[in-house]
């Protein structure tokens, strides 16, 4: 389970970190392997911790009886 999660983390790191460097108007070859792999690392995090403070909202607004839709 934990290992198909990272595997959705890491594939979603990798389409937002291409995303951004096409919106640069650059090619993933302009970058060397370091880089790459830096970039992928930051945006996983990013990904973790909005999916932390979804689930923290979500479990605020159940305490208060709202659902989230």
């Amino acid at each position: 389970m934990i290992d198909k999660a990272k595997k959705i983390i890491r594939k979603k790191a990798i389409n937002n970190v291409n995303e951004k460097i096409a919106y640069l108007q650059k090619k993933p070859s302009d970058y060397t392997k370091d880089e790459l792999r830096d970039l992928i690392v930051k945006e996983e995090k990013k990904i973790i911790q909005g999916w932390g403070l979804k689930g923290a909202a979500t479990t605020i607004l159940a305490m208060f009886g709202i659902a989230n839709f």
